[in-house]
């Protein structure tokens, strides 16, 4: 199953709010770092089971995409996979 991004919002100066489906009851907050986001923080409900680093890869790669970012984040120095 794939994760998709379920809804985003601006919040303060350089920030984002974002739902997933795969965690429907938390808020991810991300912040923006050079020319793309970073996960920050999360807050909210109980999770069914607790997100794994490839699950806050993913969500990184979800909100760059939607946000224009996604070459910038594929490329930044501490990607060890580079872009595909």
């Amino acid at each position: 199953m794939t994760m998709k991004l379920m809804q985003w919002a601006y919040a303060r100066k350089y920030q984002i709010k974002a739902v997933f489906d795969d965690f429907p009851e938390t808020v991810f907050l991300f912040r923006r770092i050079g020319e793309f986001y970073f996960l920050f923080s999360c807050t909210g409900g109980e999770f069914t089971r607790l997100p794994e680093r490839c699950d806050y890869n993913r969500m990184e790669e979800l909100i760059n995409e939607e946000l224009g970012t996604l070459e910038h984040y594929l490329n930044r120095r501490s990607n060890t996979r580079g872009a595909s």
